[in-house]
């Protein structure tokens, strides 16, 4: 029996030597900082106990002289005067609202760093509401009008007008249906045709929103491939759902989701080695900062704020990634929700001359109004075996085929 014990503690060491190499290959791979690590950014965010200023450390957080410390006072006492005076009629209404409405506790709770939160939220607190809009600007409930930096989150691109006139022009179209729900209005057979004409895809489906459209995208790849893990790139945005959002905001490990480094030949070596891995999706934003969270509220507070665009070296980048994904039996998906068609019209695609297997398109599309939309290869769009009939991809939604 020795020899035979032998060989089975060989194989055995052999195969625990072959599995730590591949996780030494993964680990590599994976982005450098928490985003790729997620379990301990999980881990360290638990630890992060909440502590605030008092109103004199406040203003000398960064050990600023007693002087600098008191012409900051000064000021901020200015403006929380002003803000007391100028945006009465909105702060009130929002204070109103926030007791009923979860998303607007958690927002206005996480608009500055938490060490200022509390004494901000009071001195400068700031209104949800707006009245109407026009143009490129905004008017709140006091008759304040600012302009729309932020255009609606990346949907008006075009300026308020277009998009209110494009929703009345649409509502009037179906004004004779109405919101009947189940079957279609004619009106969706011209956008099936120029969304595949634009996406240079086969097929279509709708859905409610963009993050909606993610999760039938990564669905039907899981499907067809019959594996379960999904790559992502770090600092990349796809939606709210755990498996493209693990560690920090997501209350549970997303075990099947792996957060690797854009423009890297380790990620690369993975993605061809590795038998479990169903799709890659990619947020075509992170083309100007790859491996960084896109820019956000914070951005205004630590001037991080940076873009810029290497075309040559990304369109390399995602040649040799469908490559890779081609030769390895990998969905490879374009997240279009956010840019839609910025980049040009056919999208990242066309922008970079790289097809993919599948694209989600959202808020874009919809000009404000809820929409999610995935296009793919028929392959990959269809939802049922029909060698099998029982085994199918569900999916479904009340508002998927509304008018």
């Amino acid at each position: 029996m020795m020899p035979l014990a032998l060989a089975f503690a060989a194989g055995v060491a052999g195969l625990a030597a072959t599995k730590g190499r591949a996780r030494l290959r993964l680990s590599r791979a994976k982005h450098g900082s928490l985003t790729g690590h997620v379990r301990w950014g999980q881990r360290i965010a638990r630890q992060i106990a909440f502590y605030d200023y008092d109103d004199a450390r406040f203003f000398a957080a960064d050990d600023a002289p007693a002087e600098i410390a008191a012409t900051r006072r000064a000021g901020f006492e200015r403006l929380s005067a002003l803000y007391a005076t100028r945006f009465a009629n909105t702060v009130a209404a929002t204070k109103d609202l926030r007791e009923g409405l979860s998303d607007l506790q958690f927002t206005g709770r996480y608009r500055v760093p938490f060490q200022f939160s509390a004494k901000v939220r009071e001195a400068l607190a700031t209104g949800a509401f707006y009245a109407a809009s026009s143009g490129v600007t905004v008017t709140d409930l006091d008759g304040n009008v600012f302009y729309d930096l932020a255009g609606s989150y990346g949907v008006n691109l075009f300026g308020h007008d277009f998009y209110k006139d494009c929703i009345a022009e649409g509502s009037a179209r179906v004004a004779d249906l109405g919101p009947v729900l189940g079957n279609y209005h004619p009106v969706i057979a011209a956008n099936v045709a120029r969304l595949k004409a634009i996406s240079g895809m086969d097929e279509v489906s709708f859905h409610m929103s963009g993050t909606e459209a993610v999760m039938q995208a990564v669905r039907l790849a899981r499907y067809h491939t019959g594996r379960r893990r999904v790559v992502r790139f770090a600092g990349a945005y796809h939606g709210w759902w755990g498996d493209v959002q693990p560690g920090i905001g997501n209350p549970t490990p997303a075990d099947n989701t792996l957060t690797l480094a854009e423009l890297s030949d380790r990620t690369l070596h993975v993605l061809a080695t590795r038998k479990d891995i169903a799709c890659v999706l990619v947020n075509p934003l992170q083309a100007m900062h790859p491996n960084k969270g896109a820019p956000s509220d914070g951005t205004m507070v630590d001037s991080s704020r940076s873009a810029h665009l290497d075309r040559a070296a990304y369109r390399d980048w995602l040649a040799k990634l469908r490559d890779v994904c081609s030769a390895a039996g990998i969905v490879l998906i374009f997240d279009e929700v956010f840019m839609g068609f910025r980049l040009a019209r056919g999208g990242m695609a066309e922008a970079f001359g790289v097809q993919p297997d599948m694209v989600t398109y959202g808020k874009t599309l919809g000009g404000g109004l809820p929409i999610g939309v995935v296009c793919g290869r028929a392959d990959l769009m269809r939802r049922f075996r029909p060698e099998a009939p029982a085994d199918i991809c569900f999916a479904r939604g009340t508002f998927n085929a509304h008018p």
